[in-house]
């Protein structure tokens, strides 16, 4: 299929799937055209990222994600079992902790980047939306292991290849709203509970409104000796309707995710993050299952 053929198809599958109000067909286009749902996937915490760090530390992160989905929900029906999806995820991200008063804060910025398979469709790559801003902590007590934080993230449609559904680039405006709290319940335990939402700009090339997106997690942290740590989260997302016209065209991605991790210090300033993830009471939406790598480099 040539570049010209693939576009025209991708609109005509757009065109097709917002001119339907059956769910069901809705929920399979928007599967083939729009691939993974990664609307938070850029700003969501690992288990444990709520501890800030001291002022004046710098730190330098790669991540690489890889994704499958062969199945996709309606309403709680499977409409699609064969979609053979992956995708290749990179993201590059640079953090500043300061001081400010009695605060720590922490901006930022990620630049994330991919290769997109579909069975049937041509591959896409290219880099995503770039993504700032940070979390603020009134409270920050490392004696204790205390920590609450705040903040808010900025997603601008900065992407390529925005017109064929590409799942880093979304051709629209995000923001994202979180808090977190870190509680230490002994020297080797603790817990971690992190809200966030979402709110989106009308998408220029479809028109669609999507409505605010919900997502939760909730992690138990485990420190095995003072270089490894293993973390079990829980994450429930919901919300993300979409509408076209004042029609609804997809309904809430609602679904719960199990997340395991494993991290270790490879040298003092340099630590090494596995994790595995596999959704599970998917209504709408894809389930989706990969493992995620974590490098950081504090300097």
């Amino acid at each position: 299929m040539s570049q010209n053929n693939g576009e025209l198809k991708m609109k005509q599958m757009k065109n097709y799937f917002y001119h339907r109000s059956n769910q069901k067909i809705a929920a399979l286009v928007f599967a083939l055209t729009a691939a993974l749902d990664l609307q938070a996937a850029g700003v969501s915490s690992d288990a444990g990222d709520y501890q800030a760090l001291p002022g004046g530390t710098n730190l330098a992160v790669a991540y690489y994600q890889h994704t499958e989905a062969d199945k996709a929900y309606a309403n709680g029906d499977k409409v699609a079992d064969d979609l053979d999806l992956s995708i290749d995820l990179g993201i590059l991200r640079y953090v500043r902790f300061i001081e400010v008063g009695d605060w720590i804060v922490d901006p930022q910025f990620l630049l994330p980047f991919a290769k997109q398979k579909m069975n049937g469709a041509d591959d896409i790559s290219g880099v995503g939306d770039l993504i700032v801003g940070g979390i603020a902590w009134p409270l920050h007590d490392a004696e204790k292991g205390r920590y609450f934080g705040f903040g808010g993230f900025l997603t601008v449609p900065t992407g390529s290849n925005e017109t064929k559904g590409f799942a880093i680039s979304n051709d629209r405006y995000q923001y994202n709203v979180q808090a977190g709290y870190y509680h230490a319940l002994t020297d080797k335990f603790a817990l971690e509970g992190v809200g966030q939402f979402e709110l989106y700009s009308e998408q220029k090339y479809t028109n669609i409104e999507k409505e605010v997106f919900f997502q939760t997690d909730f992690s138990a942290l485990y420190k095995v000796t003072d270089k490894s740590n293993l973390a079990v989260t829980w994450r429930h997302t919901d919300g993300g309707k979409e509408k076209v016209n004042g029609v609804t065209e997809r309904g809430s991605d609602r679904k719960d995710t199990f997340v395991v991790s494993a991290s270790t210090n490879i040298k003092p300033n340099l630590q090494l993050l596995l994790q595995w993830r596999q959704d599970v009471n998917v209504e709408n939406g894809l389930e989706i299952s990969g493992l995620q790598s974590r490098l950081l480099y504090a300097f």
